[in-house]
């Protein structure tokens, strides 16, 4: 009898064991049982989207447009990313006070007869090959009002003949306005001098605005300007690796 008490006292704790964890809330199923799950989830996601986004900046960063510098031997190489459209004002300065030089510097006395026909006009060939730096459209405008205003003055022919010479001086650092995002004014103070063998005969005002705007610098050797053999075609091609072409340009 006191085995059966026992079982059935023993059984009925039993129940009533669970009838109190039915209703207790320390026992009941847990709500955030899949939290862990949930957060682990939550990773995994931002991981993968953290992946496509590196990769994409990755792509990105690949498909932006390098700057080439210019090596000592005359070559270019690319260097990393950077905006296609910065170029600092040292080498805006440099662009376009080397081209007034180039473009109005005639001492053709050793060279008589140097020179470039273009449609049924002469040019001085220092003249002629920086002009290849104008956009085109402008440039043969350029060409034809240069053409026209020396023709009284400076006749073209006296100094493709080397009857006459002239240099071109530029005295303080040029000044740069920035228009927008690659393209800036570079103001030019300068004088020309004309001299007739060891004679000076006239000095020119010769100060200018000179408008570039960046453009994809030039890297394949057959595109380059001019004979890379003489100091003129060096110079002209070492312009060409620096990115840069004139649209527009105005004397004061």
């Amino acid at each position: 009898m006191k085995t059966k008490d026992y079982q059935d006292t023993a059984k009925g704790e039993e129940r009533l064991t669970s009838k109190i964890e039915e209703g207790h809330p320390l026992f009941s199923p847990s709500r955030f049982k899949y939290v862990p799950l949930v957060v682990i989830s939550l990773l995994l996601l931002n991981l993968l989207a953290t992946c496509q986004s590196n990769r994409a900046s990755h792509r990105a960063l690949m498909n932006r447009p390098y700057i080439y510098v210019q090596q000592t031997d005359g070559t270019a190489i690319k260097v990393s990313p950077a905006d296609s459209l910065y170029r600092s004002d040292e080498t805006l300065i440099d662009f376009a006070s080397n081209w007034l030089k180039l473009a109005y510097t005639w001492k053709l006395k050793n060279e008589p007869g140097k020179e470039a026909n273009e449609r049924g006009r002469n040019f001085p060939y220092p003249f002629h090959l920086a002009s290849l730096a104008i956009a085109l459209g402008y440039r043969e405008a350029y060409m034809d009002l240069i053409a026209n205003t020396y023709q009284k003055e400076f006749p073209l022919s006296r100094y493709i003949t080397g009857e006459e010479q002239c240099y071109v001086r530029i005295f303080e650092t040029p000044q740069i306005e920035k228009i927008k995002p690659g393209l800036w004014n570079v103001t030019i103070v300068a004088t020309r001098t004309h001299a007739r063998g060891n004679s000076i005969f006239a000095h020119e005002v010769f100060n200018h605005v000179i408008q570039l705007r960046a453009v994809e610098p030039t890297t394949d050797e057959s595109k380059l300007w001019g004979n890379r053999d003489t100091e003129l075609g060096k110079q002209l091609a070492a312009m060409q690796y620096q990115g840069l072409q004139i649209v527009e340009i105005g004397k004061f």
